[in-house]
């Protein structure tokens, strides 16, 4: 098996011999394995059936350096790299894939050994068979502790002792009901086992990404486990490479001290994780790991996960054309904000010229002239301007929406909300066009009214001075 192993843990106190490398190498490496690991933010090349492994870290899914590991992951996929993500892995490889993450509802740290509840049929669709991992990892520990032979007797004696029971109930009376019952039983028992496994988070998986199946659940988290179709990807929240000893040493204290864990929930994880590792199901769930690992990826699930990338990228490409299409729409609303406003001020000015004008005769011959080549160099200005910005805010958003594969209607959708400003805007500036042919025609009626009254004076003065020389 080829792997990569993408390290986001940068602490000193998970140096060797307990880094990232070290657990998961000790957890499923063999003599014949290639693991290759990877810094925070590296670029690995994956190849056909390459297992990608995500550690968990003290960042949160929400960090800037993030975003281009949310990038690299939906490439992994549509490569034909199986991905697989463990705590933080799980976080991130579902915010990449149109999941969404965010802080434990309980808004409390939870640390200890959880009981995780398992869709079983679901899990083994995905090639995950964690029942027969657990009866393996059950006779490895009874083979270790020398009980080996005394579990196998009892093994045949319970098989025995059933086999028994449904040849009495065959010849019993309404027999045949009692088997259809202990079917019923065993098919409901089967759909779902329980794993006790070790958590430490502070944030989780609120929403599965499309398409995903959930595999397993908790009482502290609704989406422990899950999975694409065929095993293209898995991502789990809990910690099988870690013992409760190290859980204790590196992680309880710090928790306990910084207030992270109240002094109940301190007192409960520190009586948890002294038990050590019995009851713990890591090896089980180790060993089932390491089986779908090693198992071919169905050409299937590699479709599927190429779909989920694809998908994942056309979202983000869609958000942030849908974002530069919104930042045109603010530039020509502020434009058009700025030449209403401009029209207020000029329309008022306006008014005050030609009523001074007015009131001055023949004065308003000279004002208005100017007053209207002011007024039209303004409105010319104006609407230049909003015709560059809606121009450039049309132009971003249509070279953003020619980069996608697919068509964007949130993007498209704001062309139509561009082309309605833009005739907005032509309306303002119509409004502002007649507002200066008015001024024209009251300047017009000014100088003829101006005109006429020359004319009267100059007539009444001709008559008084007639009048004058007949006095005289």
């Amino acid at each position: 098996m080829r792997a990569a192993i993408l390290c986001c843990v940068d602490s000193p106190k998970w140096s060797p011999p307990n880094s990232t490398n070290d657990l998961w190498r000790t957890a499923l490496l063999r003599e014949e394995d290639k693991f290759t690991l990877f810094s925070e933010g590296a670029e690995g090349e994956g190849s056909e059936g390459t297992g990608i492994v995500r550690y968990g870290s003290l960042a949160a899914v929400r960090l800037p350096w993030i975003a281009r590991l949310q990038q690299l992951l939906p490439q992994y996929l549509s490569a034909g790299v199986r991905l697989v993500g463990c705590c933080f892995g799980h976080q991130l490889l579902s915010q990449a894939l149109g999941g969404r993450v965010g802080k434990n509802p309980s808004g409390r740290f939870v640390l200890g050994l959880e009981r995780i509840h398992v869709d079983e049929a679901a899990a083994r669709a995905v090639g995950l068979d964690f029942r027969a991992a657990l009866e393996q990892a059950t006779q490895d520990r009874q083979q270790q502790e020398g009980g080996q032979q005394e579990g196998g007797q009892q093994a045949e004696a319970a098989a025995f002792s059933a086999d028994k029971q449904e040849q009495r109930e065959r010849h019993e009376q309404g027999g045949q009901q009692q088997l259809e019952q202990r079917e019923r039983r065993r098919e409901q028992q089967g759909s779902g086992l329980d794993l006790r496994l070790l958590e430490s988070h502070g944030d989780q998986v609120l929403e599965l990404p499309p398409g995903a199946q959930l595999l397993a659940w908790s009482d502290t988290a609704a989406h422990e486990m899950w999975a694409l179709p065929g095993g293209a990807a898995l991502a789990f929240q809990f910690h099988p490479e870690l013992t409760p000893g190290l859980v204790y040493d590196k992680i309880w204290g710090t928790l306990a001290c910084n207030g992270r864990l109240d002094a109940a929930e301190a007192a409960e994880a520190e009586a948890q994780l002294q038990r050590g590792p019995a009851g713990v199901d890591s090896a089980a769930f180790l060993r089932a790991l390491d089986a779908f690992l090693r198992s071919p990826l169905p050409a299937a699930a590699a479709g599927v996960a190429g779909t989920a990338a694809a998908a994942a990228a056309a979202s983000a490409a869609a958000e942030a054309a849908v974002a530069s299409a919104a930042v045109g729409v603010n530039a020509v609303a502020g434009v058009r904000a700025a030449l209403e406003e401009r029209l207020a001020d000029a329309a008022e000015c306006v008014r005050g010229h030609a009523r001074a004008a007015a009131a001055a005769g023949l004065a308003a011959s000279t004002a208005s002239p100017e007053l209207l080549t002011s007024l039209n160099r303004e409105a010319a200005a104006a609407y230049g301007g909003a015709a560059d910005a809606a121009e450039a805010a049309a132009a971003g958003t249509r070279v953003a929406a020619a980069t996608q594969q697919q068509p964007l209607q949130a993007a498209l959708a704001s062309l139509t909300s561009l082309e309605q400003q833009l005739d907005r805007l032509a309306a303002v500036v119509g409004a502002l066009e007649s507002e200066a042919e008015a001024v024209e025609e009251e300047v017009a009626a000014a100088q003829a009214a101006g005109q006429q009254q020359q004319l009267q004076q100059q007539k009444q003065g001709a008559g008084a001075g007639v009048v004058g020389g007949v006095r005289a």
